[in-house]
C-alpha cells in the first residue's frame, strides 16, 4: 500500500503544507474499529504526535462520559468536541469553552410531534443520556459508547434545554419528521442525519450554529492554531464541514461517497488503522 503514502506525500507537497500543530479526528468509524476501541497500532501513533508537541483533539457526537475512557487510554490534552460541536470542554479539568443547548420551544415542538410515533428519543446532556423505555437501538447504543443510560417516567416535563436530541428510527421516519420541524423553525437548530445500521439511520438535533468544524476552529483559535495547520479524519456527514475547514481533511476508506469527494485524501479503513496508517507516514 506504499502508493497511498506517496500520493499523500504529493498532496501535501502541492498544497505546501509544511508545518501541523493540531490534529483532530472523529471517533466512531474513524478513531475506533468496528468494536468501537481504539487499536494499539493507534493509540502509539497518537502518543508519538502528541509527544512531538501536536495537539490531539477528539470531535465527536458523543456525550462526553463516553469520550473520557478513550482520553485516558491516548494520555492526550482534555479539550474535547462534543455533541457534534455544542460542547467544547476539557473532559479533565473541567473547563468548559464553548456550550449551546437546544431552545425550549423547539424540544416541546420536537416531542408533541413524536407523541404518537415509536421514533426512539434520548435526551444527551454534557454527560447523561435520558430518555423513557428500554428497546434494542438503546441498548445497542449504549454498548458503542461503553456508557449506561438514565430511563425516566416522561421527557415531556423534564428538563428541556439538552445540548443534543438523537432520534433512531428508518430513514423515511425521520426524513419526515425533519422537513416537519425545518418548516416551523427554518434557522433555529442545526442537524445531523447519518445511517447507522441496516435501515436505521439517526438524526441527531443541535443548537444554531453548532457543528464539529466550528468547534475545532474554536479550539483552534484558543491555542493560536492556523486552520491550514489542522489535519482532520472523518468518515460521516457531520465531518464535512470539518474536512473541508482543515488544513488536510482525511477521510476513511469506510467514510460515505459524499465525505470522499470533499475530502483531500482517503486512507484506510478504520478496521485496518487508516489513521494511524497516516499519522506515520506524516510524522514519522
Amino acid at each position: 500500500m506504499y502508493y497511498l503514502k506517496d500520493e499523500l506525500y504529493r498532496l501535501v507537497e502541492k498544497k505546501q503544507l509544511s508545518k501541523f500543530k493540531m490534529v483532530a479526528f472523529d471517533m466512531d468509524g474513524t478513531l475506533l474499529n468496528s468494536d468501537h476501541k481504539l487499536s494499539d497500532r493507534t493509540i502509539v501513533s497518537i502518543k508519538t504526535i502528541a509527544d512531538r508537541g501536536i495537539l490531539v483533539l477528539l470531535a465527536t457526537a458523543r456525550m462526553t462520559s463516553a469520550i473520557k475512557n478513550h482520553i485516558e487510554k491516548l494520555g492526550t490534552s482534555g479539550i474535547v468536541v462534543a455533541h457534534d460541536g455544542a460542547l467544547v470542554k476539557d473532559v479533565i479539568t473541567g473547563q468548559v469553552y464553548h456550550h449551546e443547548t437546544i431552545p425550549k420551544n423547539l424540544v416541546v415542538q420536537l416531542l408533541e410531534l413524536l407523541e404518537e410515533k415509536k421514533t426512539v428519543v434520548h435526551f444527551n446532556f454534557d454527560e447523561d443520556i435520558y430518555l423513557t423505555v428500554s428497546n434494542p437501538y438503546s441498548n445497542r447504543l449504549s454498548q458503542e459508547l461503553g456508557v449506561c443510560f438514565k430511563y425516566i417516567s416522561s421527557l415531556k416535563y423534564f428538563e428541556l434545554t439538552p445540548t443534543s436530541i438523537l432520534l433512531i428510527d428508518v430513514k423515511d421516519v425521520l426524513q419526515h419528521l425533519l422537513l416537519t420541524i425545518s418548516e416551523q423553525f427554518e434557522g433555529q437548530f442545526e442537524f445531523v442525519m447519518a445511517p447507522w445500521q441496516n435501515n436505521i439511520w439517526r438524526l441527531q438535533f443541535v443548537a444554531q450554529n453548532s457543528s464539529k468544524g466550528k468547534g475545532v476552529l474554536l479550539v483552534a483559535k484558543h491555542f493560536g492554531i492556523k486552520p491550514e495547520e489542522i489535519v482532520s479524519f472523518g468518515d460521516n456527514y457531520n465531518d464535512m464541514d470539518m474536512i473541508q475547514k482543515t488544513g488536510l481533511g482525511i477521510a476513511m476508506r469506510n467514510a460515505v461517497p459524499e465525505l470522499k469527494q470533499v475530502s483531500d485524501f482517503v486512507t484506510l479503513s478504520n478496521q485496518d488503522d487508516g489513521v494511524a496508517y497516516v499519522l506515520e507516514a506524516l510524522f514519522n
